[in-house]
């Protein structure tokens, strides 16, 4: 049984005409703005948004006039924010809020970790997440699918990552536009920082701010590196702990890289690929070193550049050493 009226405020459809409908949904008049109405199984008045393509249906009046405003952008009334310069607008006195809590910490609700931690969040969603990712509680394993692996991660996003980074799944390959360039990257950001140090496109130098340190770099984590070794600023040290050793480092790649020279823990073997070769070595480094010095693959000499002189060497530190003790300590 299906009923013709229209909608206002409160509808009305005592004085509808009936006419003949499905046993699901029965047509009902009206809507406005291009919707219309429906009745359910339950009686029912369903309102259907009437836009080309969209689904979307509610029983309340006021969510199909949110959601036409938010999807579609009928009848928007924008509501602005009142803090100083700041442009910021929203469709939904909600979204506004959460912007003036975040942004200009107006009627903040801190969500403190209640695991004997410092951390607090603006949103309870981070505080949850926060818990999972430092705590471990209630946290979600999302496994890696692939044969042999035993990867797994607390976000599927973070899954995705290595699935990409690993096993070559779903990768979006960035490539250098610029010419005679090969290089391509699975992160935007790698490429950004490779046309940066290798091309000089859009470089922003990062400057020690030490007095007299004229160094700068292309990455600001280079510059916090540079200021943790050179001028012991923020240092944090990494020591080994292995018994008896009193081995430590301001990075912690460098102890990694000392347990496995010293202790051999954790070792990752780089294995020669030449024919014939038995030769490995612990850093991807000095395999390559080998390999120039002993096969000539990927030689780059370094050419001295002393009128008449023709030394060349696979390395700049012997071409230094030749400089020095052949041409009047020049270095």
């Amino acid at each position: 049984m299906a009923y013709y009226g229209s909608e206002d405020d409160d509808v009305s459809i005592a004085n509808a005409t009936e006419v003949d409908g499905d046993d699901d949904e029965s047509v009902v008049a009206g809507g406005g703005a291009g919707g219309g109405l429906v009745r359910d199984k339950s009686g029912r008045i369903i309102r259907t948004c009437g836009i080309a393509g969209c689904q979307y249906k509610t029983a309340e009046r006021i969510s199909m006039k949110y959601h036409k405003a938010a999807k579609h952008g009928i009848d928007v009334i924008w509501i602005s924010c009142d803090q100083g310069e700041c442009s910021y607008k929203a469709k939904a006195a909600s979204n506004l809020k959460q912007h003036k809590q975040m942004v200009h910490d107006i009627d903040v609700r801190w969500h403190h970790c209640d695991q004997d931690c410092d951390y607090k969040a603006k949103a309870a969603c981070n505080l949850k997440q926060h818990k999972a990712d430092v705590h471990d509680i209630d946290a979600r394993w999302h496994h890696c699918d692939q044969d042999g692996c035993d990867y797994k991660a607390k976000t599927a996003g973070t899954l995705k990552k290595h699935k990409q980074m690993i096993h070559d799944i779903d990768v979006q390959w960035h490539c250098c536009d610029q010419d005679g360039c090969d290089y391509k990257a699975k992160k935007a950001s790698n490429l950004k920082k490779h046309k940066a140090c290798v091309h000089d496109i859009d470089v922003r130098w990062h400057h020690c701010n030490q007095d007299g340190c004229a160094y700068k770099a292309k990455e600001a984590g280079s510059i916090k590196r540079h200021k943790s070794d050179f001028h012991d600023i923020d240092v944090r040290w990494h020591h080994c702990d292995q018994d008896g050793c009193e081995y430590k480092a301001k990075q912690a790649g460098s102890v990694k890289l000392h347990k496995s020279n010293v202790h051999d823990i954790d070792v990752r073997w780089y294995h020669c690929s030449q024919d014939g070769c038995d030769y490995k070595a612990k850093q991807a480094s000095n395999l390559k070193i080998h390999k120039q010095f002993v096969h000539d693959i990927d030689v780059r000499w370094h050419h001295c550049d002393h009128d008449g002189c023709e030394y060349k060497a696979k390395l700049a530190g012997q071409l230094k050493s030749h400089k020095r003790n052949n041409h009047n300590n020049i270095t």
